[in-house]
């Protein structure tokens, strides 16, 4: 393992999975129209899963392609429009209860919740299954807050930001299909699930920066400092995520637990982490945007 790299791979399955995932989400009716359909195509958004998991057994991996793919589109429906009836209808997901109102959050509720429990259904353990229970939960009371202060238009606390933000951006739901049946509390797990974290939140504020500020959403800890640091934010974002980035090559370095299962699980996390900054570069998500539209150039 390199000490102070973070490397990634894709899974060979990554491109047949890819169109598998596509014509699953068509026939089940969670695109708005082909155009969107093919948005999605464009920005390889079934490809940030193959990078994250890439030695994830194919038939898990096409789950959580479909997991992730579901998150995405539910991150777009909920920007298009914060209103009340969203924020019933996260109450409704997060209680797995049925849905009311809008048509495609329904489609896409009942599908994110039954790839949800097929996730889930191959693990036996409980403790495992208590755990993503409670990362789905945080999850989803993370998006209940950004949606708020969307539709209220509230500019977030700084700190309040850095706490929701982890639990928004999905990282601990990631984080927890690493674990499966595998007890890691001998290798301080938690402390370094909070590293990552933190390291792939500000990366990716700093990578959807621009993006983010030119359709005026203030969910973005570069857009938060702005206006104590000015220009300097990114310079400031930059020296903050080499920062963190030692720390977690020293942390794992001066770890007290040489187990075979603490080795195997930081190889996986740090495959996770090098994924998202591969993916990140790769996908026009985040670049690209002419007038709040995607160009597909």
């Amino acid at each position: 393992m390199n000490k102070s790299e973070f490397y990634s791979a894709l899974h060979l399955h990554t491109p047949h999975l890819d169109s598998e995932v596509l014509l699953w989400a068509w026939k089940a009716g969670l695109f708005e129209n082909p155009a969107e359909l093919e948005r999605c195509r464009l920005q390889k958004i079934n490809w940030f899963a193959g990078y994250l998991f890439p030695k994830e057994e194919p038939e898990m991996l096409e789950l959580i392609m479909k997991f992730f793919l579901c998150l995405f589109l539910l991150d777009d429906l909920l920007d298009k429009d914060p209103n009340s009836g969203s924020i019933d209808f996260l109450e409704r997901l997060k209680l797995k209860k049925s849905f009311t109102g809008d048509a495609r959050l329904q489609v896409l509720g009942s599908n994110l919740l039954h790839v949800h429990k097929l996730i889930e259904k191959p693990v036996s353990s409980v403790c495992w299954s208590e755990l993503w229970q409670k990362s789905w939960e945080e999850y989803v009371v993370g998006l209940q807050w950004e949606l708020r202060n969307k539709a209220n238009r509230v500019r977030p606390y700084l700190e309040e930001y850095r706490y929701y933000r982890p639990f928004v951006s999905g990282v601990f739901l990631a984080t927890t299909l690493l674990r499966n049946d595998t007890h890691l509390d001998d290798c301080e797990s938690a402390t370094l699930e909070n590293f990552v974290a933190r390291f792939i939140c500000l990366s990716n504020d700093q990578a959807s920066f621009e993006k983010e500020k030119s359709i005026g959403d203030f969910h973005n800890e570069l857009i938060l400092m702005e206006e104590a640091l000015g220009d300097a934010v990114q310079l400031w974002a930059h020296n903050e995520i080499q920062s963190i980035q030692l720390k977690i090559f020293e942390f794992v370095q001066q770890d007290r637990s040489t187990s075979a299962n603490c080795q195997q699980w930081f190889e996986s996390l740090f495959l996770m982490v090098g994924g998202c900054l591969a993916w990140s570069a790769e996908t026009s998500r985040y670049v690209n945007y002419i007038n709040g539209s995607v160009s597909s150039d």
